[in-house]
């Protein structure tokens, strides 16, 4: 089951940017030609002008006289233009980026820029390396530690991210976003005193109630958490740290550890993605897990963290497998979409892979689905618009939310079936580049969510 870490990020981000502590698209090459330089500053948006100058920039720089000015100019303009229209696709841009880059090679401003769109289209992963070939050339650079930061945290690397915001912070000691990154990364690490800390910091400076609010809560959690696990202990391999309360380690940890290496593997060959940072599970008291988690699950998967409440004897070792594979996969799906996917096709593969655990069949549904997916699905064929799972799932009618999760994982039952495994991972690794929902759709399936919605639907008919 995935859950929604409290919202603070969400509250402070804007606060943030607001401030200037960390801010895309603010940092522009310019002509070497002073009238040039003026005339540059006075575009707003892309104009007949701003391309008519483009192409004479362009005659001028081709020249057998043309030298290095003449290609600082029309780089200037190149990526100014690819500012401006941000908002298009990457690919409408990199036509542009790429002849900036081939003008000046290497260069901070093409660089950091390529950073900045990559980054404002959600392809994080592209936009730290390019950020880390700026950096090469400006390494004191903070505003690009931030950048830096924020795209290593939206891959939940968490160490990395932590090296390049306190960089920033020796810089602006009192830089409320970053202080609340710091305590959110070292969270997801599971340093709860430094995540603490750093909340308590970054309260001193939150001067909105919202935010203010929001901080508070996320220290509450943290010492919830460590209240609960400060007597917990620790087991750890190359894969996964695994934190047992009580006496569950007796219980659970042999089996866990041959289940985790099996889940492992079940769940990174089928998606194609091997994690860079160790997972931590946490095995908890029932009643203490509802005082971090706030409300009723199986198990939660949160950033690159897993929390699992200890029942009084779990059904069968098969449960303990598929909950584990269901609450691994979404940990797997964060990372290799960067937290892009949508909530029905995360839960439908989390389910997918869970079954397979359980049952040896990711065609072989919950036994306590089977009854209500035959009565709505088969026998009603009251279907679900896949758009609406968020609302079914957040709900209050167990039916419905039932109902949500089943229609999640018919939906990818339908891809595996007719376009293979291979195209979830298309899609999941399409969404990690920034690609919309419909256009990550068309790549792993050649149909948009509409005429996606229309075949799984028919698919259901045939059930």
């Amino acid at each position: 089951m995935l859950r929604k870490f409290i919202p603070a990020l969400l509250l402070v981000f804007l606060a943030g940017l607001l401030q200037a502590q960390v801010v895309l698209f603010n940092d522009f090459l310019k002509p070497e030609d002073p009238e040039l330089a003026k005339e540059l500053s006075g575009y707003s948006e892309v104009s007949p002008q701003l391309n008519e100058r483009i192409e004479e920039l362009r005659q001028l720089s081709r020249q057998a006289a043309a030298g290095p000015v003449d290609k600082q100019n029309l780089t200037a303009f190149l990526l100014r233009k690819a500012a401006l229209q941000r908002h298009l696709s990457f690919e409408d841009n990199e036509d542009l980026i790429l002849e900036a880059s081939d003008l000046l090679p290497g260069n901070y401003y093409v660089e950091a820029l390529w950073g900045d769109l990559l980054y404002f289209k959600g392809d994080y992963e592209n936009a730290l390396l390019h950020y880390e070939n700026a950096l090469y050339v400006r390494p004191d650079d903070v505003q690009l530690h931030g950048r830096m930061g924020l795209a290593a945290m939206q891959q939940m690397l968490y160490e990395k991210a932590v090296s390049h915001f306190e960089k920033v912070l020796n810089d602006k000691h009192d830089a409320l976003f970053i202080l609340y990154s710091l305590g959110k990364c070292h969270f997801e690490l599971k340093n709860l005193e430094e995540a603490i800390d750093y909340w308590e910091k970054a309260l001193q400076h939150a001067k909105e109630e919202k935010d203010r609010a929001a901080i508070k809560a996320a220290i509450n959690q943290a010492r919830e958490l460590l209240a609960s696990t400060s007597e917990a202990t620790k087991e750890e391999d190359q894969r996964f740290v695994i934190h047992f309360a009580g006496n569950s380690q007796q219980d659970l940890g042999d089996v866990t550890f041959e289940m985790l290496e099996e889940i492992f593997h079940q769940v990174t060959d089928s998606l194609n993605f091997q994690p860079e940072v160790k997972i931590n599970i946490i095995f908890f008291l029932t009643e203490e897990y509802y005082k971090v988690s706030r409300e009723w699950s199986a198990g939660s998967a949160q950033g690159i963290q897993i929390m699992v409440p200890l029942r009084s004897g779990y059904k069968s070792p098969e449960y303990v497998k598929g909950l584990l594979a269901h609450e691994f996969t979404h940990t797997i799906v964060h990372l290799k979409t960067s937290n892009r996917c949508p909530l029905w096709l995360n839960e439908g593969i989390a389910q997918y892979q869970e079954f397979n655990a359980s049952y040896g069949s990711p065609e072989t549904i919950r036994p306590d689905f089977e009854s209500l997916m035959q009565k709505e699905f088969v026998e009603k064929r009251n279907f679900v618009n896949l758009n609406q799972v968020p609302s079914l799932i957040g709900g209050s009618s167990n039916n419905e939310i039932a109902r949500g999760y089943i229609a999640s994982y018919l939906a990818v039952r339908c891809m595996a079936d007719f376009y293979g495994e291979q195209s979830l991972d298309s899609v999941l690794s399409a969404l990690g580049r920034g690609k919309s929902l419909d256009e990550a759709m068309i790549e792993g399936t050649g149909k948009g969510m509409a005429d996606f919605q229309e075949e799984y639907e028919e698919w259901l008919r045939n059930l």
